[in-house]
């Protein structure tokens, strides 16, 4: 698609060729994302608008948004334009999808779910489909001022759509706030004019010296050159008389606007003002104000040439700084007279409601409660964040100072929902000045502190959550507590979580399903951490009974972590494998990926615990995604460091780093030990797969010196396996033998049995014959015998096989080997498999089978796979993990090549040995 030298552009060949890449790219199927930034006035709509009629030339679907300055606080308006010309295609929109896009766009009715992930998922399910007809451009005009909400499902569809032939441009102006980050989207910047271009732009007449002084003033801003244009005479042009003082560099254009707007007669502003006050760009509703106002629209419009363009139905503004200039001239009364009268006309209740509210200069406790019923409907029909905004309305409209910050303190959980933490602050913030109830306070504070658990720090949050505590009653004071028990749990704060559990078990209203759960699932997790799991197993039982009998809870994806918990603290993820699947699919059907990324992260260490490392390499892969795309700070779970083992075992070794990264970076933000146990146990993990053994001796000296090298099963010492094998690759015999000594003596009479399997190991690769090796690699084989993992029987198994080759015993040698390398196949973990075939075959034995040394598939892969092995058709793969099916369909193929199989049916029968 080449577009150099287009119509109405100069000196963009750049710019252009640049735009024109990247719809090549696409074109051929990979999706692009990418933002025009420049200041005011240069030129970004012009360059979006080019491409996009080159692109509908070239068989291109465009569609577009237009960002309006006075529409940023309607949520949902933006994405309604983007999504009304492919309205055709819902129907291939999965259908709980298409219920809840249809209701948040006012195409069907309330859904009764409105959650903002649900929505964008629709999004791109929708974009998806109408990229699989023919090629898709979404073209986005001032992305400063689109509301918050569609910008963030738009987004979220752009990146998620990896292989669909669609194109996402948006046009951003420096300097101004964007509703949602655009991270990941390439950047085209627009820069001013150099002195040629701008001389072309400025046409005959212009001196060179005139040309530079003016592109010097200007940034080579071409709105501002064109306004030279028309506001320099000819000998000023020329360079024989002096430029004005006051040129119309960008930061100027207001004034030079606000003298523009100041030639209108009276009833062309009043159709200026009224167009600038819409709530979209139909030209109906303000056409029909002027006539209730008894003004003649013809003669209004007559006047406003130079402002408003009016053609097809549609009313707009010759530049977008032209409606906000409008708008910052009109006066208050002015404003509100405006949105008086587009209310007299308006049939959408909602905005009817909207302009009545911003007509409204003091109290209206009537109109307050209309809106609180519009954010009631926004809540299932638009999103938190539409809610968000009526509630809030409605409070400042309300004389009732106690209704006030009721309304307030919903405003900010609504807000938390959505994901605005600014907003969430600043009406949080609001309320705790006031004189706010005791409820209103208790609800900002928890909402504060949940809001500090993912984005910023656990220790603010349990402060947070005390002062909660100390207002809250009821319910709220029970979810309260539960909050706190469970940041106290992060913080090793033992002392904490059995003052929270004991509190929520002595205030808890049994005779209510959630209070009477929490009242039981709290204090058996306590009396599990005081090391009485005898008193605290059966009261988990019954929270677990709770959490799957009673019809509200059992559906609930809000309680997803309380019951992951409960395998947490019955140290038995069996607990809820009954039903554990059954509540993610509900959490990925409701779209509510905050609790979604929180219930995976903690998933994938309890999958790992069971040796499935195929679905632990899954799902927390896609934690990792959910936390990223959310932008949270904070994880919980250990998303992070499982999937770096996960990746790391599979020889994924960049993969593996960067997630360590990430990790460390999360534990520096909590101000948390630089390398706690768990982080350290994991970094030396995945520095033995890479075979960097200095790094592991390195940390985990470091860990006995300070912690006392604590293990998974909190055993003193516990690191002592991975550095027994350090020490010995690195040739400190003495230092192996001598730490070996140091584990078996800090160990209790009868060591549980994994960790007695350790030491067994340990002993075997530190013996000084064969013949003294053998019977300890036998004795920690058996002790590894009911243990779910088979990672570690197979670990051992390659171990004892190598000793074995080493000590001229080929035959014996090969039993071994064969079996640690076919569990680390059926495990899908490529590197450990492909370290047990080199070894085999330094037996003599050829390796013959083609997964010896396949290919690792990744996470996201993986994922595909297994729901494709479940007979999910792309379509409803893509749905459940919020791809496009585009997407999904080259995953699979990548699975079938990496696994050598042809179809689904051997690739679900594959994947039946392996998890």
């Amino acid at each position: 698609m080449g577009m150099r030298g287009a119509p109405g552009l100069v000196g963009r060949d750049a710019e252009l060729s640049r735009l024109a890449d990247l719809l090549a790219q696409a074109g051929s199927g990979g999706t692009v994302a990418a933002v025009i930034r420049g200041e005011a006035g240069s030129g970004k709509t012009t360059l979006l608008r080019t491409v996009a009629d080159r692109a509908r030339t070239d068989g291109w679907t465009c569609v577009a948004v237009s960002g309006i300055e006075s529409e940023a606080v309607l949520s949902g308006a933006g994405l309604l334009a983007a999504l009304t010309p492919l309205r055709r295609d819902l129907d291939s929109v999965p259908a709980v999808q298409a219920d809840v896009l249809a209701a948040a766009l006012g195409w069907g009715p309330t859904s009764g779910v409105g959650d903002r992930f649900l929505i964008g998922a629709a999004t791109l399910s929708l974009l998806a489909a109408a990229a699989a007809r023919a090629p898709l451009l979404l073209a986005v005009d001032d992305a400063q001022w689109v509301d918050a909400q569609s910008m963030e499902a738009l987004a979220f569809a752009a990146r998620r759509l990896g292989h669909d032939r669609f194109v996402m441009l948006v046009t951003h102006r420096i300097g101004t706030p964007l509703p949602v980050p655009l991270d990941g989207f390439d950047v085209v910047a627009v820069a001013g004019l150099m002195p040629d271009a701008a001389r072309e732009l400025l046409g005959p007449g212009f001196s060179a010296t005139v040309v530079e002084r003016l592109v010097s003033e200007t940034g080579g801003n071409p709105l501002a050159l064109r306004e030279c244009l028309h506001a320099l005479n000819q000998a000023q042009r020329a360079g024989a008389a002096a430029l004005p003082q006051a040129l119309p560099v960008p930061d100027r254009l207001n004034e030079l606007y606000a003298v523009e707007l100041g030639r209108l007669s009276p009833s062309a502003w009043r159709a200026v003002v009224l167009c600038a006050a819409s709530t979209d760009e139909a030209a109906a509703p303000m056409l029909a104000a002027l006539v209730s106002e008894g003004l003649d629209p013809d003669e209004c419009l007559a006047g406003t040439a130079q402002v408003l363009v009016v053609q097809d139905g549609r009313c707009t503004f010759r530049h977008p700084l032209l409606r906000s200039a409008a708008w910052a001239r009109a006066t208050v009364i002015e404003r509100q007279a405006a949105h008086r009268s587009l209310a007299a006309v308006t049939l959408d209740q909602a905005a009817r409601a909207w302009h009545r509210a911003e007509a409204t200069p003091g109290h209206d406790n009537a109109l307050a409660e209309e809106l609180a019923r519009v954010a009631d409907v926004d809540r299932s029909r638009r999103g938190f964040a539409a809610a968000s905004g009526a509630i809030e309305r409605a409070a400042r409209l309300t004389a009732d100072p106690g209704r006030r910050a009721d309304w307030l303190a919903v405003a900010a959980e609504d807000a938390h929902l959505a994901g605005d933490a600014d907003r969430v602050r600043r009406l949080a913030a609001e309320v705790l000045r006031s004189d706010a109830g005791a409820e209103s306070r208790a609800r900002v504070l928890l909402t504060l502190g949940m809001l500090e658990v993912w984005y910023g720090t656990f220790a603010r949050a349990r402060d947070l959550l005390e002062q909660a505590a100390e207002l809250a009653t009821g319910l709220q004071l029970i979810r309260t507590l539960s909050e706190l028990f469970h940041i106290c749990y992060l913080l090793d704060d033992i002392a904490g979580m059995v003052a929270a559990a004991d509190r929520a078990a002595s205030g808890a209203d049994g005779t209510e399903p959630e209070q009477a759960m929490l009242a039981a699932y709290l204090p058996g997790a306590a009396r599990v951490v005081e090391g009485r799991p005898d008193l605290g197993a059966p009261l988990i039982h019954q929270a677990l009974e709770l959490l799957e009998t009673d019809p509200v809870l059992r559906d609930d994806p809000r309680h997803l972590s309380v019951l992951l918990l409960c395998a947490r603290w019955l140290m038995d993820p069996q607990t809820v494998a009954a039903f554990i699947d059954r509540r993610i699919a509900r959490a990925r059907e409701a779209g509510a990926l905050g609790l979604l990324a929180m219930g995976l992260s903690l998933y994938s260490g309890g999958l790992a615990w069971l040796g499935d490392h195929v679905r632990a390499h899954a799902f927390a892969g896609e934690a990792v995604e959910l936390l990223e795309i959310l932008g949270y700070t904070a994880d919980p779970g250990v998303a992070y460091e499982i999937a770096a083992i996960e990746s790391a075992a599979r020889g994924m070794h960049d993969d593996a780093q960067q997630l360590l990264d990430q990790a460390r970076r999360m534990v520096a933000i909590n101000g948390f030990d630089p390398m706690p146990p768990h982080l350290a146990r994991t970094v030396a993990f995945c520095a033995t797969c890479r075979g960097d053994l200095d790094e592991v001796a390195d940390v985990l000296e470091d860990q006995v010196v300070r912690f006392d090298g604590i293990g998974l099963y909190l055993e003193p010492l516990g690191v002592a396996p991975l550095l027994v094998e350090a020490y010995l690759g690195l040739g400190r015999d003495a230092d192996a033998q001598a730490l070996v000594a140091r584990f078996a003596a800090a160990q209790a009479l009868e060591p549980i049995p994994p960790v007695a399997a350790m030491l067994a190991r340990c002993e075997a690769l530190v013996a000084d014959t064969l013949d003294d090796a053998v019977p300890a690699f036998e004795r920690a084989l058996a002790l590894l015998g009911d243990q779910p993992d088979q990672f570690e029987p197979a670990r051992t198994r390659l171990l004892y096989g190598m000793r074995l080759r080493r000590g001229g015993r080929r035959v014996d040698a090969r039993v071994q080997l064969e079996a640690a390398r076919r569990a680390f196949v059926e495990m899908e973990l490529t590197l450990w498999a492909e370290r047990a075939a080199h070894e085999l075959a330094g037996t003599g034995e050829r390796v013959h089978s083609r997964d010896a040394t396949r290919e690792p598939l990744t996470s996201q892969e993986t994922r595909v796979a297994l729901l494709v092995a479940q007979g999910m058709r792309n379509r409803e793969v893509a749905a459940a993990l919020f791809l496009s099916p585009k997407t999904v369909e080259h995953h699979l193929g990548a699975v079938l090549r990496k696994r050598g199989l042809r179809s689904r049916t051997e690739l679900a029968r594959a994947l039946a040995t392996e998890t």
